[in-house]
């Protein structure tokens, strides 16, 4: 398992891994999509793009491609700068009806995944909100946690004094959990949404 350095905030103490960020706020690959193109009889990549709604800025792209030999195989994630990440895929029976459903080797544990994430936290940039690409991994080996954890969807003490300064006292519902940042998913070339997604000067050549 790749090793990491703690480095040292300002005053000198370790930084350590102070800043876990949530999930929610990083691409995503849900093995449904791998599973998807796992199926696809034509054999073809598939474009993932994620795009940051605020400003439509193309914040991440990978071509994914299946490599299957009958129910086993392996998942191949490339971005446009040629890095690619490879992940095993294993099936496992459902308790229920006799189904299977496909799950992902995370490849710095080596344990089977629903999702894998291609961001964490930059913890040598000394800012808590700071992130870097990172090889495809899942979510405890990218270091990110859900955005239910730590009380961050709990409204807390001050915003129960505002609305109660405002007339409504009592204790505030927690804030809804966020959904997961999944990307737009292109079968085709000849998609008509692409152009609209990326426009053409930006679309990625295959390396």
């Amino acid at each position: 398992m790749e090793q990491r350095k703690q480095g040292r905030r300002s005053d000198g103490r370790f930084r350590g891994f102070w800043a876990r960020l949530n999930c929610e706020d990083m691409p995503v690959i849900p093995a449904w999509i791998v599973r998807s193109n796992f199926s696809d009889p034509r054999r073809i990549q598939y474009l993932l793009v994620w795009k940051r709604e605020s400003d439509g800025k193309i914040m991440e792209v990978v071509r994914l491609t299946c490599h299957a030999d009958g129910y086993s195989g392996y998942v191949q994630l490339k971005r446009p700068d040629a890095s690619t990440t490879v992940l095993g895929i294993v099936w496992r029976a459902l308790p229920r009806n006799g189904g299977r459903a496909l799950f992902l080797f995370c490849p710095h544990c080596q344990l089977p995944r629903r999702f894998v994430y291609g961001w964490e936290w930059d913890s040598f940039s000394g800012w808590s909100n700071r992130v870097r690409n990172v090889s495809w991994r899942c979510r405890s080996c990218a270091r990110l946690r859900y955005s239910s954890e730590g009380g961050y969807l709990c409204q807390g003490v001050r915003a129960e004094r505002l609305f109660a300064g405002m007339g409504f006292p009592g204790k505030l519902p927690p804030l809804p959990r966020p959904e997961s940042w999944l990307p737009y998913v292109f079968t085709s070339i000849d998609d008509p949404r692409l152009d609209e997604i990326i426009p053409p000067r930006q679309l990625v050549r295959e390396g």
